[in-house]
């Protein structure tokens, strides 16, 4: 007996595959065609840049404070060295400075022999931060003055808050990507293309400064007492304010260019 139609449905199976990799390649096509389209309608790019630029005023300062005292006897050198240290101290309670201001930064006793002649030393360095302030600063200068204070040295720096600097540069951020865009829509404008979307931004800063990461509220001061006769010369924070330091920030800009 012959049977008929096992074959027949071999080749109907044959068609519809043949049908299925017709459709496959199609969509395959499509697809191709439709994506080599966009990349030819926005493949071309655009880099604008923006700079913003500001100068502040130092909002902390600090006082390095280096007392050294010698003898040939050490328990003379620290003797002599607490002993000033605790004029100094009474020098700063006097205009108001507390302990979160004050803070110790070196402190250390050595030998030295030379010609055999034995000498020590005692030396402690206190670290005083505060509020740019500057009265404050001149009275400092005339009451160390007042106090006679001996073997001194005093080392004054001035320093950029960090929620200072945070708040300034996010500014200049705006403002650049302001200057960036006016930039990118001048040369747009001059080369007649269309602007579309924005690709890339990138952003960078110049940090050629230090701040510094203590609290605001750790540099406030108690109410200072009533200081003595200031007869000693003045100085020059009397007449002239702290430099101004330069914050800049940079952004670039990537933008797609439509054909139009």
């Amino acid at each position: 007996m012959r049977h008929f139609g096992a074959p027949q449905n071999l080749k109907t199976e044959q068609k519809n595959q043949n049908k299925m990799k017709k459709i496959i390649t199609i969509f395959v096509f499509s697809f191709f065609v439709i994506q080599t389209f966009s990349q030819t309608k926005t493949g071309n790019e655009l880099v604008a840049e923006g700079i913003a630029k500001t100068k502040i005023k130092p909002d902390l300062a600090n006082f390095k404070i280096t007392v050294t005292k010698q003898n040939t006897i050490e328990k003379t050198a620290i003797k002599e060295l607490n002993q000033e240290i605790e004029k100094l101290q009474n020098v700063l309670s006097k205009l108001g400075f507390t302990e979160k201001n004050v803070k110790i930064s070196e402190y250390k006793i050595s030998k030295d022999d030379y010609e055999n002649r034995k000498e020590f030393s005692a030396t402690n360095t206190l670290s005083v931060d505060f509020v740019l302030d500057n009265k404050r600063i001149e009275g400092f200068y005339q009451e160390i003055q007042n106090e006679n204070l001996q073997d001194v040295d005093i080392e004054f720096e001035t320093q950029i808050s960090e929620s200072l600097e945070k708040t300034t540069r996010q500014k200049l951020v705006q403002n650049a990507i302001l200057d960036a865009k006016n930039n990118a829509e001048n040369i747009a404008t001059a080369l007649n293309v269309k602007l579309n979307n924005v690709k890339q931004v990138s952003k960078y800063n110049l940090r050629d400064i230090t701040y510094s990461s203590i609290k605001m509220d750790e540099v406030k001061f108690l109410k200072p007492r009533v200081a003595s006769e200031m007869m000693n010369p003045k100085t020059s924070f009397d007449k002239f304010e702290v430099m101004e330091v330069e914050l800049e920030e940079t952004i670039n800009i990537v933008y797609e260019i439509a054909n139009k």
